[in-house]
């Protein structure tokens, strides 16, 4: 089989088979210059499948925000149709120029078609069951399933009702730290992905073992501290216990008493003076009282309500201004005066996150944008686009983040206008 290369004119014939929105992914144009440059750097003329599939490869494990992520494959997944389409390969080939499974291979052209010919799904379930080389439809073309059935000309890859052609990706601040490293990495003629991947390994290798090292020392070091730390105490409180021995130096052992003391047997006892004392101010005619005693006890002064935490539940959680600022814990682009809020949320169980925001919906009576429904899904998750009451923002936000892990970020804009009343929610949930 000849290997296939792609050009610029079949990048070209790509993108406009796509039907992106230009203006929506690069935020009204204010971003188009950096995804042009993507766009170039990442098609490069010339390329093998092998090539693009290994740039698709490092674009979905170069990035962590999930829409980014869910739109390189988004991308690949329509770029491997188009190829099926526009060269007339067959399943098996494919596969094997784009380096993946041919089970794979035919899930993603199974669903394409499915999307495209709904009435078909019968047919094109049966003709994509691949779940292996020894299966009877690896050599099965696009021209194969013309001849069956006679399908109409797919001049556009994307349906109107998907996301993915219009989505802002060139919006996050991953898109470009992304691009500042794919300049580094891909644009070079040796490009080997196999041999970026070696070297990753390898310096999370040698990093573990520096930490390993490194807690070792720490350990050893403390280890030593209070070793020597306890030999040190114990001299020192030998040296400041002693045991008290009375010493009696005043006592003169010289002093000697007489035995031969006459007794005086004829001492008269007055016991009239004994009752003429005055026991008043003697010890034994006092009555002891109990006496209540007071003893103040220890104080903590508070400096301020405002140290109390606002909900004991949740304290210690909330983020300080120096990581909303430099941390960039909620986002703020500082263009315009319109805000728009995105919700990116992880779940193991997206069908509870969809019921509950299902329910939250009508609760606070949020509307849908344009022809985008709610919960719509997506490649990695769920998506919802929506329009929140001024009036509920504020306690919608906080039901949404009691659903399940959420991070917030807010941008800015001079160009979109809110409806009046309302804000514009993105809400996009990531199936782990």
């Amino acid at each position: 089989m000849e290997q296939i290369f792609i050009y610029q004119e079949d990048f070209k014939d790509f993108r406009t088979w796509l039907g992106l929105n230009i203006e929506s992914i690069t935020w009204q144009g204010r971003f188009r210059s950096e995804f042009e440059e993507f766009w170039k750097l990442f098609f490069l003329d010339g390329l093998s499948l092998e090539q693009v599939s290994q740039r698709f490869l490092y674009a979905t494990t170069n990035t962590r925000i999930g829409p980014i992520v869910s739109w390189f494959q988004w991308m690949r997944d329509k770029f491997i149709s188009y190829i099926f389409i526009k060269k007339n390969v067959s399943i098996l080939q494919l596969s094997s120029e784009l380096d993946i499974g041919v089970s794979e291979t035919a899930s993603i052209l199974r669903i394409f078609f499915i999307d495209t010919y709904p009435h078909l799904e019968d047919y094109f379930s049966k003709i994509f069951q691949v779940g292996n080389k020894a299966s009877e439809n690896i050599y099965v073309t696009y021209a194969d399933l013309q001849n069956s059935h006679q399908l109409e000309e797919i001049r556009r890859g994307s349906h109107d009702e998907e996301i993915m052609p219009a989505l802002e990706v060139t919006l996050y601040d991953e898109w470009s730290i992304f691009l500042v490293k794919m300049k580094k990495d891909l644009f070079h003629p040796e490009f080997n992905l196999k041999k970026i991947r070696k070297d990753a390994s390898l310096k999370k290798q040698a990093i573990f073992l520096a930490e390993v090292l490194l807690l070792l020392l720490i350990g050893s070091g403390i280890f030593y501290v209070i070793k020597e730390g306890n030999v040190k105490f114990e001299k020192y409180l030998s040296e400041r216990i002693s045991i008290y021995e009375p010493q009696f130096q005043w006592l003169d052992k010289n002093l000697t008493f007489k035995s031969n003391v006459e007794e005086r047997k004829d001492f008269e006892l007055n016991i009239g003076a004994i009752e003429e004392v005055d026991d008043t101010a003697s010890q034994l005619g006092e009555v002891l009282n109990e006496e209540n005693r007071y003893e103040a006890e220890s104080e903590v002064v508070l400096s301020s309500m405002d140290s109390l935490p606002k909900d004991f539940g949740v304290a210690g959680l909330e983020q300080s201004k120096y990581e909303e600022l430099r941390k960039r814990g909620y986002r703020d682009s500082r263009y315009g005066n319109t805000k728009v809020y995105r919700v990116m949320m992880k779940s193991v169980d997206t069908s509870k996150v969809r019921s509950d925001l299902d329910e939250l919906l009508k609760k606070y009576k949020v509307t849908q944008v344009d022809n985008v429904k709610p919960g719509l899904a997506v490649p990695g998750g769920f998506y919802y686009n929506l329009y929140v009451p001024r009036v509920n923002l504020k306690e919608f936000m906080a039901q949404v983040t009691d659903v399940d892990e959420t991070v917030i970020y807010e941008s800015r804009t001079r160009t979109v206008r809110n409806p009046p009343g309302k804000n514009k929610v993105f809400i996009w949930v990531k199936r782990l």
